[in-house]
């Protein structure tokens, strides 16, 4: 069982990510911002893997992820993306990956390519 966090600004998408790793048995706490989210890795200190939307309002998911990185605690991050229609995908996980980011989840996925994510990143050597 892992302690995962999820950041999604899409309730249904969060309702869904719950349900999915539920299944799994991993403890699951969900934010509808970045800027939440970082309020509770300060509070709560480091999740055993973040899924972090990249497409949200206030605060995006690559804000998000550099705000994490910056507060050096080694988080492990996956990152989860539907805008392959705006975003070139390509750039992205360039970009992630220069800041410690190794997977990026295009939506929709499936249980098993969200736990191979996981399990990929749970895995690696702490960023």
């Amino acid at each position: 069982m892992k302690r995962i966090l999820v950041i999604d600004d899409d309730p249904q998408i969060l309702n869904l990510l719950t349900e999915m790793l539920h299944t799994d048995s991993h403890e699951v706490k969900t934010v509808t911002n970045g800027r939440l989210a970082l309020r509770l890795i300060r509070e709560q200190g480091p999740w055993d893997v973040i899924l972090c939307d990249i497409l949200m309002p206030q605060q995006d998911g690559i804000e998000t992820m550099l705000a994490i990185r910056k507060l050096g605690i080694g988080q492990k991050v996956v990152a989860m993306t539907g805008g392959g229609r705006y975003l070139d995908i390509d750039q992205i996980q360039t970009m992630i990956r220069d800041f410690g980011v190794p997977a990026l989840l295009r939506k929709p996925f499936s249980l098993a390519q969200l736990l191979e994510a996981i399990d990929q990143v749970h895995a690696e050597p702490i960023p």
